[in-house]
């Protein structure tokens, strides 16, 4: 079994300096990320989400994100993708 990380964040440099630095330290880790809405700017998509999903080749996943209205959009996108549910989708918020 392999696991594999998605990174979901309202603003796409974040989501993607988040996956550079995880790459440096997990280089066997199937690392994709959500950032931003789908025109780049600050929130969050489901089709981006959706997308990180499918490109993650893991056989497990565990999901990070920044803020409740990406946790919203994340388990939309569990709900909606069959293979999320096969995967068996784990998340984690940031703790306060």
């Amino acid at each position: 079994m392999s696991l594999g990380i998605v990174v979901v964040s309202h603003v796409p440099e974040i989501a993607a300096g988040i996956q550079r630095l995880l790459g440096q330290v997990a280089q066997d880790v199937s690392i994709t990320i959500a950032g931003g809405t789908d025109d780049n700017q600050v929130g969050t998509s489901l089709t981006k989400i959706t997308q990180a999903f499918d490109a993650n080749h893991a056989d497990e996943l565990l999901a990070f994100y920044d803020l409740g209205s990406a946790k919203m959009n994340l388990e939309m996108a569990i709900e909606m993708s069959g293979q999320i549910a096969r995967n068996n989708l784990n998340e984690f918020n940031d703790v306060n």
